[in-house]
């Protein structure tokens, strides 16, 4: 006895094996690959970071140039809802902080405001800090940046230089149908 495939059945199974090539060709990526979206960032300029019970969130150096006062920003908290006390480190200047338990502290604060003599680093670079808190001790990096963006020319020691951004300009917008 044989067995034959009428043409519906086969052109069927055609069809759907070509299916399956393609949902595997489409989403075969996220098989193998991470996913961006799971990917936990600073969605800012400065940087997150977890010490001991401290919270260090957007936390940057504002600075004119490498040698220059530089200028911490950003915000401590205490995961605990304890006071804290926090002492960051960069280039050999150690700046303590005093988190309150339940509250934070915002270094943009003019109360807060804490400069160092100088941060190291350049503009746009990062360097790295020593954070302790309560004998926790961890080395991190944090973010160097000057008054280029206008948000952070307030927080810039001694003024920021209003010609820093003069090599940044406008261009016309192209011509409509133009490439």
């Amino acid at each position: 006895m044989k067995f034959a495939a009428s043409k519906a059945t086969t052109r069927n199974a055609a069809v759907a094996g070509l299916a399956a090539v393609a949902l595997l060709g489409a989403t075969g990526c996220s098989a193998v690959n991470m996913q961006a979206t799971t990917l936990q960032y600073a969605p800012s300029d400065g940087i997150v970071a977890d010490v001991g019970d401290a919270k260090l969130r957007n936390i940057a150096l504002i600075t004119s140039e490498p040698d220059a006062e530089s200028r911490y920003i950003g915000t401590l908290a205490s995961a605990t809802g304890e006071p804290l006390e926090v002492s960051i480190t960069v280039a050999g200047t150690e700046t303590r902080f005093s988190v309150p338990g339940e509250d934070s502290l915002e270094l943009e604060d003019p109360a807060n405001e804490q400069i160092i003599p100088s941060s190291g680093g350049f503009p746009g670079g990062m360097v790295d800090a020593t954070v302790e808190v309560n004998g926790v001790s961890e080395t991190v990096g944090i973010t160097v940046l000057d008054g280029t963006l206008e948000e952070y020319r307030p927080f810039v020691p001694g003024g920021a230089d209003p010609s820093a951004d003069d090599h940044l300009y406008e261009t016309p917008a192209a011509e409509e149908g133009g490439h």
